[in-house]
């Protein structure tokens, strides 16, 4: 053969083992892509099955050293081509990789762990790694921690299938502080210490998806209930013993939700223990985790004579999360874009099961406050969004969140229970988790058992009220609309219809009738068909005489509105109501509470401060604690002179080491340096310094505080930027909180253009997170863009 012949054959072999190697290399590494996309859920959910994980968490004495972990994934497998684990962390976040007893080199790309095709089996698979988690995943503080994972933060917290239809099962043992308590999904089997260090085990759960896993750990008091059916354990922070004694009260409608479930279901409670934990600074009212719910400590220790609001929305929130046990829970949905299938039965069975622990609330009013009037405020906006919504990645799964998913959604359940009727909808459902029980289902699934039990078109029904987005408007109107409270939507009134309702409003005897009528007459006035000094005398007249605590709270809420373009007869009916005597409490204190907010006179603001310096009630109404740091940071705003003194005398009061501690947070945006006040900004800008989302939430709101809005303009462009790292980020909720803390403070022009150039500039943003943009700029461009004709 001729030398060059032998080159070229040798360069020919050469190239095609090369070709050869890249395509194993191919196989290897498929294509991958952040978050859980899709077609990538599809693809491993028809592979991978038997899923059971199996881990293992250091959690170090010293707070600032990093927690650990190692976990066992077992698991069948379909075939052998590669396979993506979710793992956000990256390279940094693994320490060592097995794969059937083989220790390999991970190969990360794009949040994935990839396993290669030639290290797994047809059949059952183990992979052990160890790793090191996000810190913030795991909501840390100097003396206790939790997890938070929905919808797709387990992936921060160790690998898995980070999906809601790949369920499995979890082992889990810590290693912690020896005088810390632990709580997760199941019951602890053991607990030993060794030098100094406490080993907790817990059993097998049952299956359940990876957002509701849950590791809460710290130092925790601890009360056991053993009175019902079944024992509930409630641990906590709270030192005070006039909110510690609340404690039977919230087991009692514990004890309640839970037997109004099972009796309304015909099935047990799904899981074995009814655990919670009141978490301070909880960043949700709750999370439906089975065997450790976690709640929020403000929602649930109410403070000295709470309102009816207050202790209606405990009820309502305990009885949400007991729900989710079976909606949610036990049936769980396939994909994040039915996520609003659980939210609306936790809401729907919610609202059921206060109706006979408050006999004497008129729940025609409350659905109507709690439902109608949060949904229309985010589906009269450009940012409005179906009920179901199309959702390709579940990185992006946080964002469906919002008032269409919890407050919409019920208003149409109710329609199609009443469509149904009582009877045939309770059957049906009880067919629906029958038939799904501890596996995952999908919105037209339900549809077609609910199809079954009448002769309606839901399809249709459907399409109309889940599929489109946005408020019916219905034809202009000479009287008074939607008097009963049921429809949905915005209901144009002639100017003789505004006389009429403006006319009747004090007269109806009904009260969902008083506050349907207001919030019809509010969303007239946003349409610009009514002036809104016209509305704000027309809510002090109906607050004059008002007796019912719903009623008059939904007035007061409309009220900030009117502030706005009228504050000086704003602040007037607030100190009117908050000092009348003759009014119910609740009433009082929610118009003192606005007050605080809201108080701009001078005459006012020293009154203000008299009874927060000396601790005197309110013209008799008693003030809380609470209420007292929230006025403390309100009247540093007002009084700038007095930061120092404010400061300390408040957080000398203060004795609960966790309140104390958000003080410290919260109260420097307050500060009179416009300086200190930008790097309480810039500190914001930090992932690490926002771990505790309300309190940030709080910093931002102050530091955008209406009195000091012309000096936060500069925040607002920046706050804007920093959207997609806050989705990133925070959880679920944040995105939305994080811009309205900012916005809801402007009212200006100039705040309005700012607002409305970032937009322009931005025409390609991802249009979910714009949503949340769009709903929380909507006050402010709307009334800097559309005056009163």
């Amino acid at each position: 053969m001729d030398p060059r012949e032998r080159i070229i054959s040798m360069r020919t072999i050469a190239i095609s083992i090369f070709a050869a190697l890249t395509l194993l290399a191919a196989c290897d590494r498929p294509y991958v892509q952040p978050g859980v996309s899709r077609e990538l859920a599809r693809e491993r959910r028809e592979r991978v099955s038997d899923i059971r994980y199996g881990m293992d968490f250091i959690i170090p004495d010293n707070p600032d050293e990093p927690c650990e972990g190692s976990v066992l994934i077992s698991f069948k497998l379909k075939g052998r081509a590669p396979l993506q684990l979710d793992w956000r962390p990256g390279e940094q976040g693994v320490k060592s990789l097995e794969i059937n007893g083989i220790k390999t080199k991970a190969k990360i790309f794009n949040e994935h762990i990839v396993l290669p095709r030639r290290a797994l089996r047809n059949g059952r698979n183990e992979v052990h790694i160890a790793f090191v988690p996000e810190e913030a995943t795991l909501n840390r503080h100097p003396d206790y921690l939790y997890t938070l994972l929905v919808p797709e933060r387990a992936r921060t917290l160790f690998p898995c299938f980070d999906q809601p239809d790949l369920k499995a099962k979890y082992s889990l043992e810590l290693i912690m502080p020896a005088d810390w308590v632990a709580v997760s999904n199941s019951a602890a089997v053991y607990e030993r210490i060794k030098g100094g260090r406490k080993s907790v085990g817990f059993k097998t759960s049952g299956l359940i998806c990876t957002y509701l896993f849950e590791i809460c750990a710290g130092r925790w008091e601890k009360a056991s209930f053993t009175e019902g059916k079944r024992p509930v354990n409630i641990y906590y922070r709270e030192t005070d013993p006039a909110k510690v004694a609340q404690l039977p009260d919230i087991h009692r409608q514990i004890t309640s939700a839970l037997e109004w479930m099972e009796e309304y279901t015909g099935i047990p409670m799904p899981f074995d223990k009814y655990d919670c934990v009141i978490v301070p600074g909880f960043q949700f009212g709750g999370m439906e985790h089975p065997g450790a719910i976690l709640f929020n400590e403000k929602r649930m220790f109410l403070p000295p004579q709470p309102t009816d609001t207050e202790r209606l929305g405990r009820m309502e929130l305990i009885a949400h999360e007991t729900a989710h046990l079976w909606f949610g829970d036990a049936v769980t949905m396939e994909w994040f874009d039915d996520v609003w299938t659980k939210e609306v039965f936790a809401n729907h069975f919610a609202a059921m099961m206060c109706r006979p622990e408050f006999p004497d609330i008129d729940f025609r009013l409350q659905d109507f406050r709690s439902f109608n009037i949060p949904a229309y405020a985010e589906d009269r906006t450009a940012g409005s969004t179906p009920i179901r919504q199309w959702l390709g990645n579940l990185k992006d799964a946080g964002l469906v969140y919002g008032n269409i998913v919890y407050d919409k959604a019920p208003v149409v359940m109710r329609m199609l229970a009443d469509t149904l009727g009582a009877d045939a909808f309770r059957s049906g459902l009880q067919e629906y988790l029958g038939t799904y029980m501890y596996g995952n289902a999908t919105w037209p699934a339900l549809i077609e058992i609910l199809d079954a039990h009448t002769t309606a078109d839901l399809a249709s029904w459907s399409r109309r009220w889940v599929e489109e987005k946005g408020m019916p408007e219905y034809p202009e109107s000479d009287v008074p609309a939607n008097l009963d409270a049921l429809g949905y939507g915005y209901y144009p009134l002639t100017d003789k219809g505004l006389r009429a309702s403006v006319d009747a409003l004090p007269l109806l005897k009904e009260p969902y009738e008083r506050l349907s009528t207001l919030a019809n007459l509010y969303e007239n006035m946003l349409h610009g068909r009514m002036a809104a000094a016209d509305l704000g005398k027309c809510i002090g007249d109906l607050l004059d005489k008002e007796q019912n605590q719903l009623v008059a709270a939904g007035a007061l809420g409309y009220l900030r509105d009117v502030w706005r373009q009228e504050p000086e007869a704003a602040e007037k009916v607030l100190l009117d109501v908050s000092r009348n005597a003759k009014a119910p409490t609740g009433v009082r204190l929610t118009a003192f509470r606005s007050l605080m907010h809201l108080a701009a006179n001078g005459q006012t603001i020293a009154e203000l401060f008299d009874i927060w310096k000396s601790g005197k009630p309110w013209y008799g109404l008693t003030i809380n604690d609470d209420d007292r740091t929230t006025l403390a940071c309100e009247l540093a705003i007002r009084r700038p002179d007095d930061y120092g003194l404010i400061g300390q005398v408040q957080r000398e009061r203060i004795a609960n080491a966790d309140k104390k501690a958000r003080f410290d947070y919260i109260y420097p945006a307050t500060h009179p340096s416009h300086a200190v006040r930008d790097s309480v900004f810039n500190s914001l800008l930090e992932p690490e310094n926002r771990n505790t989302e309300p309190w940030a939430q709080e910093s931002l709101r102050l530091l955008n505080h209406p009195l000091r809005q012309k000096e936060a303009l500069g925040y607002i462009v920046p706050a804007l930027d920093e959207m997609q790292e806050i989705q990133r980020t925070g959880d679920i909720f944040f995105p939305k909180n994080w811009v309205s803390s900012v916005l809801d403070g402007h009212s200006s022009p100039e705040a309005a253009a700012l607002v409305q150039d970032w937009l322009n500039a931005h025409p390609d943003y991802p249009q979910l997170l714009l949503n949340k943009i769009l709903q929380a700029a909507d006050p402010l461009l709307r009334e800097t863009a559309k005056p009163y004709r």
